[in-house]
């Protein structure tokens, strides 16, 4: 899964031609170690996992294949799984729901689905607001840049000003682990 990630995600800088060009050589590659990391889960999925660790199951299985097919622009591709990864999960792996939302939110963005975007937000900020997760938090201030310049959109606003609120109680949860701006832990 990490091969078709690094395959699906390299960037580069030109002209549009050349990145087209790159695109398409890094696309059959990229699906290609999606396939196999596909054939590869299915041929171990029924073996035990062991006790300490937290198996690599098909709902991250999904959440991973939306990001490969998110960084290579088949939004749509992208969607299914997002959803599939969503549906997957359950409100005792907060933090994977969490992960998979914000997956989930970003391709709806990129589809140009504002409305979308927000309801899946909305739902986004309702799982476990005491999770205190400092990837979540980040990846949310993601979310939250990508909504800004949509902010003129009613929906959007009321989605960010909720969103702030929200942001705030995760913060007071994560004060001890996060630096403030400043440089120093609050």
């Amino acid at each position: 899964m990490m091969q078709a990630r690094a395959m699906a995600s390299g960037g580069g800088t030109g002209t549009l031609g050349r990145l087209v060009t790159e695109r398409l050589r890094k696309h059959t590659p990229a699906h290609r170690a999606l396939e196999q990391a596909h054939r590869a889960f299915d041929a171990t999925s029924d073996t035990a996992p062991h006790p300490w660790l937290s198996p690599f199951d098909v709902g991250r299985l999904a959440s991973e294949t939306a990001l490969v097919l998110l960084d290579l622009g088949e939004y749509d591709g992208a969607l299914t799984a997002a959803e599939e990864a969503v549906a997957l999960r359950d409100a005792g792996r907060a933090r994977s729901l969490a992960l998979a939302r914000i997956s989930l939110v970003d391709i709806q963005l990129r589809r140009g689905d504002l409305d979308a975007a927000v309801t899946v937000g909305h739902d986004l900020l309702g799982t476990s607001p005491t999770l205190g997760s400092v990837r979540v938090v980040q990846q949310l201030d993601g979310l939250r840049a990508a909504l800004e310049p949509h902010r003129s959109y009613g929906p959007v606003r009321e989605y960010l000003v909720r969103f702030g609120d929200a942001r705030r109680a995760r913060m007071l949860l994560l004060a001890d682990l996060i630096p403030s701006p400043g440089g120093t832990r609050q």
